[in-house]
């Protein structure tokens, strides 16, 4: 760490006081060098379900908040080396959250491993029914929009792309651009001509 990150961490740490401090980093199952999380943050007590790699910052306003599956286990969340995560994050963990290197991310997205069950003829309400968990993947290299929503069960492939208000809800392959709700993949890398490539012919005016 350079002595100019090393001021900026001090002084952001107990000055301005917008920096996760030593002692907290110290409950994380691990919190690699030069990684920042801002505050303020939610947090609940499973630090030690979360681990931090090297260069990751996470912006202000985040929720980190890991819960127990149906076997009782809690969830957990690891995020890689060099990931760029924006403001008002939400990792809501039941199943594993993986979160590969060199990840960037936007504002406002939640990425959420588990969902309460819905079974309208319980006499528990939804918010009292078991949860459902399923791990979550997002490999190395992948661009998250603003305000996607990612959902139980899926995996986003290396250096993939997923558009702004997206909510994903099936794999999306390597090197792939997916949008909507549900994401559905509308372009491929083709690496034989170095370009990204639609998946969809365009239709001719009279509808062909």
């Amino acid at each position: 760490m350079t002595i100019q990150k090393m001021i900026f961490d001090l002084i952001h740490m107990y000055i301005v006081r917008d920096l996760v401090g030593p002692i907290e980093k110290s409950r994380y199952a691990c919190f690699g060098s030069e990684s920042r999380i801002y505050k303020p943050l939610i947090h609940d007590k499973y630090r030690n379900r979360v681990s931090i790699g090297k260069d990751t910052v996470i912006g202000k306003y985040s929720r980190i908040q890991c819960y127990p599956n149906e076997n009782m286990e809690i969830g957990r969340l690891v995020i890689g080396d060099g990931c760029r995560i924006g403001n008002r994050c939400s990792f809501l963990c039941g199943g594993d959250i993986t979160i590969g290197n060199g990840v960037l991310m936007a504002s406002d997205i939640l990425i959420s491993s588990e969902n309460h069950s819905i079974n309208p003829e319980s006499q528990v309400w939804y918010m009292s029914q078991p949860l459902r968990c399923d791990k979550i993947i997002i490999k190395d290299g992948c661009w998250i929009g603003e305000k996607v929503c990612i959902l139980p069960g899926v995996s986003i492939g290396t250096k993939s792309v997923i558009g702004a208000g997206s909510i994903v809800t099936k794999n999306i392959p390597d090197y792939s651009i997916a949008v909507g709700n549900p994401a559905k993949v509308i372009k491929k890398y083709d690496f034989e001509k170095s370009k990204w490539m639609s998946i969809y012919k365009e239709a001719n005016y009279d509808g062909r």
